[in-house]
């Protein structure tokens, strides 16, 4: 049977999301208001066996204003269900820490990726906010705090780190969340969409969390008509036998006691297709597909999808 799903909901009221959880003084965002659902699904299989399977789904308010290389991102809806169910009581807490991640202000860059947080003040008031007033009501906090105090301080310690404003990693941790990795990208300032330029990527296995693939990833049309186009973003990763060696000795490390047989292939898969509004360069639609593989031994999926209401 299926764990129960749960549900938290961060709607504010119109009022509240018409003032300062979209702006502030130092910014003022126009232009398009947006809304999008996501669904994110993640799958390890060992020897071809589903061990683990999680659903993710939110909702955003996104205002976007391009004359000035401007965004607000707002989370207002989210959804979880994992199998097993082991983590649902870790990400109540986690929950409530994407609420912060996600209501934030920034500016793009040339090639219309998230350049710079612009409002780190407030993202750490947040985050101060709950860590003083919003976390005795979770259960895995306060069972953590009773049981495992040390632990707790240690959370408590990295969420100050995280959402530090001196924290200069801050915006690379965006830069690997799916929803800025796909929204937010070079179709945003491209001259030609039908012809945007090939470039280097740096994957972090999920696998493996200390390799970094290093992938090249090409921008093709498959269709396109008056008003938008469908691009394929695949990236193919860069293979070589030192970078192989370290996968093979990680896995000798992570999975090999667990799986018993040896490392066999690693392959690496990373597409995306989205179709883009030529006027407004904004995303309709777009589906991305990860797939990291070692041959018939364990396989790590990730399914996202996004989609403009």
């Amino acid at each position: 049977m299926s764990a129960p799903k749960k549900r938290r909901s961060f709607l504010l009221a119109d009022e509240e999301t018409k003032s300062s959880a979209i702006t502030n003084k130092k910014v003022k965002l126009s232009g398009e208001r947006l809304k999008y659902r996501t669904v994110q699904t993640n799958s390890t299989k060992i020897e071809d066996e589903i061990r683990s399977h999680s659903e993710l789904k939110k909702q955003y308010n996104i205002d976007l204003n391009l004359p000035e290389n401007r965004v607000a991102v707002l989370l207002n809806d989210l959804h979880y269900e994992f199998m097993p169910p082991v983590m649902d009581k870790v990400y109540e807490f986690v929950s409530k820490t994407e609420h912060i991640r996600n209501n934030i202000q920034f500016s793009l860059d040339t090639n219309g990726r998230l350049d710079k947080i612009l409002n780190r003040e407030k993202v750490f008031q947040n985050w101060t906010d709950l860590k003083e007033n919003g976390l005795k009501d979770i259960d895995f906090i306060k069972s953590l705090k009773k049981d495992n105090p040390a632990q707790y301080k240690n959370i408590l310690s990295e969420g100050d780190q995280q959402f530090a404003t001196t924290n200069n990693k801050l915006e690379l941790d965006y830069h690997r969340d799916l929803l800025y990795l796909v929204l937010f990208d070079k179709h945003i300032k491209a001259v030609d969409l039908s012809n945007i330029p090939s470039e280097e990527y740096i994957y972090t296995s999920q696998l493996f969390p200390q390799i970094q693939v290093p992938m090249e990833i090409r921008y093709d049309v498959i269709e396109e008509n008056n008003k938008s186009i469908t691009i394929r973003k695949v990236a193919d990763s860069i293979l070589d036998d030192t970078l192989l060696k370290k996968i093979e000795e990680q896995y000798n490390i992570l999975h090999k006691p667990l799986i018993k047989y040896s490392f066999t292939e690693y392959k690496l898969t990373f597409r995306t297709r989205y179709t883009v509004d030529k006027k407004t360069r904004v995303i309709n639609d777009a589906e991305l597909t990860i797939i990291e593989d070692v041959e018939h031994n364990i396989q790590s999926t990730c399914k996202y999808g996004i989609r403009k209401l």
